[in-house]
């Protein structure tokens, strides 16, 4: 199963699983070895799993992607999302909009095909504008000019339905951005909104939620400035907690949906179930 289905009002969610892999130690940092065992332990993981998430919003004739997998360039660890898409029953054409909650290889290369054309031929891209000013100054990637590389073939394959927001922007039909920069410059979340019910994408605050949850000290080498993505990192789980808002994320395990706890400096997971 690639997809799994969240009523939130009148909004229909899917959270569709582009694939999966395990991280090494050196993945994370703000911790020790003792501590990343002890928290497996604690969660009776054996390894430190992730999935990588995108998500499908059905509200009204909108289809909305927010972010949208690895496409090809993770191997097998990835590239499921058309089988996921054919599961939910809905065709690329037919998605309206697609939201980058940042523009790191495994959200942003099943936008593109291999020789670099939109896959969602009818869709605008919508994405911060501190996100685009980041990766198209050619003076933040002076020592390796091929890291921007992905981020500007996606932009020129959308350039002429590009949409920047603020990163607390309004997004319509019940969508709304969530600032939490430091993964990257203009990465966010987005709250979903819709009779009176309300349901989180966290974008990439947590890459191991029995590590990061339970611990949100621990950063992750993919941060571009760590201390600031911790900030975003504990803002957006104490507001998880205290308003009990139901989430997913991108990297959050299958089905990918659940609550917090506050439980002393660090939260609890509590996995709920899919409609």
């Amino acid at each position: 199963m690639y997809s799994i289905k969240k009523k939130v009002g009148d909004l229909e969610l899917f959270i569709l699983k582009d694939g999966q892999t395990e991280f090494t130690e050196e993945t994370f940092n703000g911790s020790s070895s003792e501590e990343i065992n002890k928290l497996l332990k604690l969660n009776n993981r054996k390894a430190i799993e992730t999935n990588f998430n995108a998500f499908l919003i059905k509200s009204g004739e909108r289809k909305i992607m927010i972010d949208a997998g690895a496409g090809a360039l993770f191997g097998p660890a990835a590239g499921n999302l058309k089988h996921a898409l054919d599961e939910v029953g809905i065709r690329s054409e037919e998605i309206t909009d697609v939201i980058a909650t940042h523009m790191h290889p495994d959200h942003i290369g099943g936008m593109i095909s291999e020789d670099g054309n939109a896959v969602f031929v009818n869709a605008g891209l919508v994405l911060t504008h501190a996100e685009y000013n980041f990766w198209t100054d050619s003076n933040n990637f002076k020592e390796d000019s091929d890291d921007n590389k992905l981020p500007l073939n996606v932009l020129n394959a959308y350039s002429d339905r590009l949409t920047l927001i603020n990163g607390d922007g309004d997004i319509g039909s019940g969508l709304t951005a969530i600032n939490l920069p430091g993964h990257t410059a203009g990465h966010i979340g987005v709250m979903l909104s819709s009779k009176g019910e309300h349901f989180a994408i966290v974008g990439d605050i947590i890459h191991a939620q029995y590590l990061q949850i339970y611990n949100p000290d621990i950063g992750v080498v993919f941060d571009q400035e760590g201390e600031l993505a911790k900030k975003s990192r504990i803002k957006m789980l104490d507001i998880l907690a205290k308003d009990e808002i139901e989430f997913s994320g991108g990297h959050i395990l299958s089905p990918a949906l659940g609550y917090l706890h506050k439980d002393g400096t660090g939260y609890s997971w509590h996995q709920s179930n899919p409609d």
